[in-house]
């Protein structure tokens, strides 16, 4: 059965708001993300996979979901950078454009 494994870094709130410190052990949280039952090939099973992807995050990065409008972001931010690296890490053609569509433009560029 075809999974994958979601990383994200529980020290990324201190690294997003700029305050990092030497010798600070970072530890990992992951989820297995289960596809194998899911047909790549079809628009619904990316769809699916898509979706429990960003379930998947949204549960490794729940340390850092807030209500506290400066610190919102961090978690946005964790959950944004899971999905990324998940998607990249699966490297299936028809998932990366799906999610290339869902993404928001960067901040660079919305006005």
């Amino acid at each position: 059965m075809k999974s994958t494994k979601l990383l994200t870094l529980a020290a990324v709130a201190l690294a997003l708001g700029g305050v990092t410190q030497a010798g600070v052990k970072r530890e990992t949280n992951s989820v297995v993300v289960r596809y194998g039952d899911l047909n790549l090939e079809s628009a619904e099973g990316i769809k699916s996979l898509h979706k429990r992807i960003r379930n998947a995050a949204q549960t490794v990065c729940v340390s850092l979901d807030t209500r506290i409008l400066g610190l919102r972001d961090a978690y946005d931010q964790c959950v944004d950078k899971a999905v990324k690296d998940s998607v990249a890490t699966i490297g299936n053609p028809k998932l990366t454009n799906y999610h290339a569509g869902r993404s928001p433009a960067p901040a660079s560029i919305r006005s």
